[in-house]
């Protein structure tokens, strides 16, 4: 089954569909033992923010219960989230490699990316931890499989992923102003963050209009991989920063900052015009287009 709300069920029974198929998938992952353990981590994590995302869909319909369950998905991958952070660190050393590789030494890169590699492989290597924590994020996947059926939905029209679609619009394109006037570590990130959101909506709502919507998920999806690039670099400078058992040398670690530095510049450069397109409309006129898209598939169902 696919990420979305399907024709001919209710927004109520879509959700609690598409959060069961996502528990069940992430279980299925961490059973997998043809899966490396690394990547069992980054699958079931991202499970947890497609949960997320559809819960924030239907936030203004599940009262109470929404920052229970919010907070239930987010505690349990950020439990699990060391290696991840440290593989995702790795591939951005990668990556910043493969960008400038006409134009630097890699001798520059490789240190910080040998030290990144070593890390991994002792988190990896203490296999007891990394089961423990799978097997507490698989039980507490049950548990919250087990809320599912009984989530106390207030509202099964469409009204509800309505408004949960714009209000998450809305503080994307507040985060946006944010990151533009005011460009940080953490104003980025956190339109990032509203950017993730709105990609994870519109694939939920993608058959409301698929060739429109599509369209918009795919923008949006560019967008989020820019944002979360520049956020990966930033928690790369950070760390080689902050970093205790840094041996490299002064001019290694020089030269490592300036490339981590222009990257993210280039970045920012990139992302405002994809942004500024994307989230041209108000809020209002969005959730009014969508209200349309809504009721023109119902009435095709």
């Amino acid at each position: 089954m696919s990420y979305r709300l399907r024709t001919g069920e209710s927004v109520q029974d879509g959700i609690r569909r598409v959060i069961s198929e996502q528990i069940e998938k992430s279980l299925g992952e961490v059973a997998d033992t043809n899966l490396d353990r690394a990547d069992t981590i980054h699958q079931v994590r991202k499970r947890c923010k497609k949960i997320r995302a559809a819960l924030r869909l239907i936030r203004g319909a599940l009262g109470e219960a929404y920052s229970k369950e919010n907070a239930w998905y987010r505690d349990v991958a950020r439990r699990i989230s060391d290696v991840r952070d440290t593989e995702a660190m790795i591939e951005t050393c990668g990556a910043l490699a493969e960008h400038f590789d006409a134009q630097v030494d890699r001798e520059i890169i490789r240190p910080i990316r040998l030290r990144l590699e070593t890390r991994k492989n002792t988190l990896m290597e203490d296999t007891g931890r990394i089961d423990k924590l799978l097997q507490d994020f698989e039980s507490a996947m049950v548990v919250g499989h087990k809320r599912v059926a009984t989530l106390s939905i207030e509202s099964d029209g469409y009204g509800a992923a309505l408004e949960g679609m714009r209000r998450t619009y809305s503080r994307a394109c507040a985060a946006m102003d944010a990151a533009c006037d005011n460009p940080t570590p953490d104003t980025f990130h956190e339109w990032r963050k509203r950017v993730k959101y709105h990609w994870y909506h519109m694939r939920l709502l993608r058959d409301t209009w698929p060739t429109v919507v599509r369209a918009r998920r795919d923008e949006a999806e560019k967008l989020g991989e820019l944002l979360g690039n520049h956020h990966d670099l930033c928690i790369l400078r950070a760390w080689v920063l902050n970093d205790p058992a840094s041996s490299e040398k002064e001019e290694v670690l020089t030269n490592f900052i300036k490339l981590v530095e222009e990257r993210t510049a280039q970045i920012e450069r990139e992302s405002k015009p994809l942004g500024r397109r994307l989230f041209a409309e108000k809020p209002k006129h969005l959730a009014r287009r969508f209200a349309i898209y809504f009721s023109v598939w119902s009435e095709e169902d």
